[in-house]
């Protein structure tokens, strides 16, 4: 499992960009109900900064697994990710099924 390491960590990093494109594109689904204007405005740009906070935030988890060298920390964080990235979707589908 220690040859992999590496290998897991690249995969994270993929990961991590693909959840953060899916937040960054859910966000406007998710504003979709607040008023236009300010408000609306505010609340999606808050939503993107959020998101920018939880991507630092795996990417750190990430960095610390790979530089301890724990495959079992990497496996956890992907698994914390890829849960992330199915919520995102099934709201996205939701969100998009009751328009």
């Amino acid at each position: 499992m220690d040859n992999y390491i590496a290998h897991i960590f690249i995969l994270n990093i993929v990961l991590v960009l693909f959840d953060v494109s899916i937040g960054y594109h859910l966000a406007p689904l998710l504003c979709r109900g607040t008023e236009d204007g300010d408000d609306g405005q505010r609340t999606l740009h808050g939503m993107r900064r959020f998101l920018s906070g939880v991507v630092a935030l795996y990417t750190l988890l990430n960095c610390i697994a790979y530089s301890k060298g724990s495959p079992v920390f990497l496996i956890l964080v992907t698994g914390i990710i890829m849960i992330d990235m199915a919520g995102q979707l099934m709201v996205r589908r939701h969100l998009r099924k009751d328009r």
